[in-house]
């Protein structure tokens, strides 16, 4: 599974270019500018119509192939990320030859790499019709309850994965996804451990096992974890921002900073650590740093402002006494 879902958001108001939570799966982007977005749609729209072309001219063009070479295209098609394509060689494929399971298990594969969810869970509900023993389809069947929110479902169908596979890695990291769906973290941290063990340093487990313990409080850990997965090579935003608000929990300010700033910008990486700084309490340090995105670029003006207005009804009223923030004694810098 390449993308899990998104966790519990640790903050009610979001990051620029991400939000400040801790997820396994970001996808937030800035809001664009209406023009923006219909060059966007555009393009869209004629990448959609070439592709439509594609599989009109494929379709017509490849009737007299045997089901041997429709599955031999597909596979070329799915390396290079064509999955309309090769889905299509799959089916016919699986017309010519329905025997062909192997093929069968790839359509379920590609349906679940573009999101078709519904067509994914008809193919591996089939599948485990015909090969009731086969850890592949019991894995997928987790995947697809997994994002469906299907969470005794796919506890379910993973755990039998992991019964007839028990070295697949991947299988023992999307059962500690579902345990952190449930929140369960400290049996999530165990299966993530497990599949380290099968897969030492691979980064996407170490992220996870980096979210489970942040989840439960245990911030040390999770920033060893993220700091594996940096060790390993990886480079994600992702990974970067929830590096960044473990570092924040520990009040290592700096290094939130430094982190956030490898996930995006300067001007972000402040209003970033502004909302992190509110998730601790601190709302004068918070204050200082979306005043400093804002002065930075001022083209992020609308989200940095009312993070910054959130954040001084935070600070306490010195003209009352009262406070809207336990941490009084702060500074007003931005660290």
């Amino acid at each position: 599974m390449t993308c899990t879902q998104s966790r519990e958001l640790l903050f009610a108001i979001g990051l620029v270019a991400g939000a400040s939570s801790l997820t396994a799966c970001w996808g937030a982007k800035d809001q664009a500018t209406s023009s923006f977005d219909m060059a966007e749609y555009r393009k869209m729209m004629e990448e959609q119509k070439k592709q439509q072309e594609r599989l009109a001219e494929a379709s017509s063009s490849t009737s007299e192939m045997t089901a041997e070479e429709h599955e031999r295209k597909g596979d070329l098609d799915a390396q290079t990320r064509n999955y309309p394509l090769a889905s299509l060689h799959y089916d016919k494929a699986l017309k010519a030859d329905p025997t062909r399971n192997s093929v069968r298990l790839k359509l379920g594969q590609m349906f679940l790499q573009q999101g078709l969810l519904d067509q994914a869970l008809t193919q591996f509900q089939d599948l485990r019709t015909r090969e009731p023993e086969s850890a592949p389809v019991h894995e997928g069947l987790g995947q697809i309850y997994l994002m469906q929110g299907k969470l005794a479902e796919a506890e379910t169908a993973i755990t039998k994965a992991i019964t007839l596979n028990p070295s697949n890695w991947q299988s023992h990291n999307i059962l500690g996804l579902v345990y952190d769906q449930e929140k369960r973290h400290t049996d999530a941290i165990a299966s993530y451990l497990t599949a380290l063990t099968y897969r030492p340093r691979e980064p996407n487990v170490l992220n996870n096992l980096g979210l489970a313990y942040a989840l439960s409080g245990n911030y040390e850990s999770a920033i060893d974890a993220y700091e594996q997965a940096v060790a390993a090579g990886s480079r994600s935003p992702k990974l970067y921002n929830n590096l960044g608000i473990a570092y924040v929990q520990r009040r290592r300010y700096v290094d939130a900073f430094n982190t956030f700033k490898k996930a995006t910008d300067e001007p972000r990486a402040y209003n970033n650590l502004g909302v992190a700084l509110l998730g601790v309490s601190s709302p004068k340090k918070a204050v200082a740093c979306f005043e400093k995105a804002i002065e930075l670029s001022p083209q992020y003006y609308e989200k940095a402002s009312e993070n910054l207005r959130i954040a001084r009804q935070a600070v306490p009223n010195a003209a009352t006494g009262t406070t809207a923030a336990p941490n009084m004694a702060e500074t007003g810098s931005c660290p």
